[in-house]
């Protein structure tokens, strides 16, 4: 028995338009979130550090960077602003500890200067935010 010529073998190729879709969605959505992202400190090299380090939790962070700028919440502060900034951020204790994201390039003058206008201003506890370059314990 012969079979029909018509017959012929179909190929059956998958529809991936909903792949597609789903994959541009997805990318849409992480571009999206990652420009929502607040107070982004993208170009700051962190201190590095070996040894045990402390886990600090803070309200804030105060981020200066290399070039002497410093920012508080997507801020920019001066050096003179830091004697009110428990003033002015209602949510900040002088209790708690404070963390100074400070950028590895940043003098020495410029960051002792920050942490000596924060204790006059009465913080009790700063914590510098660092990197640890040693193994873990």
């Amino acid at each position: 028995m012969r079979l029909n010529d018509d017959a012929k073998d179909y190929k059956h190729e998958a529809d991936l338009t909903g792949l597609i879709n789903i994959v541009f969605l997805i990318l849409i959505f992480f571009i999206v979130a990652g420009a929502l992202r607040p107070h982004s400190a993208r170009n700051i090299e962190l201190t590095k550090v070996s040894g045990d380090s402390m886990n600090a939790v803070a309200p804030g962070r105060l981020i200066a960077y290399a070039d002497g700028r410093l920012t508080y919440r997507g801020k920019d502060l001066g050096l003179d602003d830091l004697a009110t900034l428990a003033a002015v951020d209602r949510d900040l204790d002088k209790n708690q500890v404070f963390t100074v994201v400070a950028d590895a390039r940043l003098g020495s003058d410029v960051f002792l200067g920050v942490t000596r206008r924060l204790r006059a201003a009465g913080f009790k506890s700063i914590v510098v935010l660092s990197e640890r370059i040693g193994p873990e314990p």
